[in-house]
């Protein structure tokens, strides 16, 4: 069976060269590396569909080109990119689902330019769970969806997430964001469609809206793994308070 259908890929969006407003991390070169060392450290774990919706003369740098190991797909800028970064990365997301013949099961979606430290245990735990149709973090208080990671059935985005992104508009503010419009479309549905990670994700990453660092050490994380432990006893679905 292939690779891509027998294990659970991961799915990087990029954008190599911005489109959008406002982003801090702009530098396509800059950029172009940080997307290098994060597909080669994903294809260590499994392997890796990179999605790019920029016009970056990508063929260029053979280290992008298909392998057994990993996918290229590209797509034209998007044609209404002033509602956002959120609307264009589920715009690609969305393309992409409806442009494979035969899309994975199951796939773990990260932004293309954040390192999970942890993606092994991760991906172990998407396993361990193989029939759960959706796992990824909401913040209960800020009605916010963490779209940054998640694991997905193909059938249940295509069913729940297909078409969300037009509902978004950064423009119009933050009930416009991907990450309200996602939570509030996921706020109704049970823990056996949609619950949180258990295992906490450890990012080495730097927010591409407003150039922070996220918090990478490893004690800073164990805090936040027994944080989360906690808060699953309570709530499987949500995260009651943040743990970053």
């Amino acid at each position: 069976m292939e690779i891509f259908q027998s294990q659970i890929p991961v799915v990087l969006t990029a954008t190599i060269q911005p489109t959008v407003t406002g982003a801090v991390a702009s530098n396509p070169e800059a950029r172009l590396a940080e997307y290098r060392w994060v597909v080669q450290f994903c294809q260590q774990f499994a392997p890796v569909i990179l999605l790019e919706n920029s016009s970056y003369p990508l063929a260029q740098h053979p280290e992008f080109a298909d392998s057994p190991r990993l996918r290229v797909r590209r797509f034209a800028p998007s044609k209404t990119c002033e509602r956002g970064k959120g609307f264009q990365e589920f715009e690609m997301l969305d393309n992409w689902l409806a442009s494979e013949s035969q899309p994975p099961a199951r796939w773990l979606k990260l932004t293309g330019r954040y390192q999970l430290l942890n993606l092994a245990a991760i991906l172990a735990e998407c396993r361990r769970d193989q029939n759960q149709p959706l796992l990824i973090d909401q913040l209960h208080r800020q009605q916010w969806a963490r779209t940054y990671l998640f694991c997905v059935r193909s059938e249940f985005y295509q069913a729940r997430l297909q078409g969300l992104y037009r509902e978004c508009d950064d423009r119009q503010g933050d009930d416009y964001f991907i990450e309200r419009v996602l939570y509030r479309h996921l706020a109704p549905l049970p823990a056996a469609e949609v619950r949180l990670f258990k295992t906490q994700p450890w990012l080495r990453a730097v927010a591409g809206a407003t150039g922070a660092n996220y918090p990478s050490g490893r004690p800073q994380w164990l805090v936040k793994q027994c944080l989360r432990h906690l808060n699953r006893l309570v709530n499987r679905r949500r995260l009651l308070c943040t743990v970053s």
